[in-house]
């Protein structure tokens, strides 16, 4: 476990999570197309479904991986708002500055896979709800 009041995260540990989560989504991608038969005959629905599971993956590895491992960046996540401006519903999270560029980074792309996985739960939800209530 990480030590988690440390003041600089592990960018070599928070790079190979990363890499980890990439390759595992583009795996997920490809297995999904694969088993649902999109590479002989492509259809919307079923790559959008691909799509979302490896979005699942990729965010949910990369977001996990560094909260169990370097879970020094939660500390920089001020609050998630959900803001609704007319027919766009947009995630905001708030986050502080660390004052290194490289920490600041890092919170980003943490921020932004908190939301991806968050968001690609909902096409799948959808089409759950689709398959069972159709």
């Amino acid at each position: 476990m990480a030590d988690r009041q440390g003041s600089k995260p592990n960018f070599r540990r928070l790079r190979r999570i990363q890499v980890a989560a990439l390759i595992v989504g583009a795996g997920v991608l490809v297995v999904s197309l694969w088993l649902m038969g999109q590479f002989r005959k492509p259809e919307v629905a079923p790559i959008v479904m691909a799509i979302a599971f490896a979005s699942i993956a990729f965010s949910g590895l990369f977001y996990f991986g560094a909260l169990l491992l370097e879970g020094s960046l939660q500390k920089y996540i001020l609050s998630d708002d959900t803001v609704i401006k007319g027919d766009t519903v947009e995630m905001v999270t708030t986050t502080t500055e660390s004052g290194d560029p490289e920490i600041d980074k890092w919170i980003g792309t943490y921020a932004f896979t908190r939301n991806l996985f968050g968001m690609s739960l909902v096409p799948v939800l959808i089409l759950i709800g689709l398959y069972f209530l159709a």
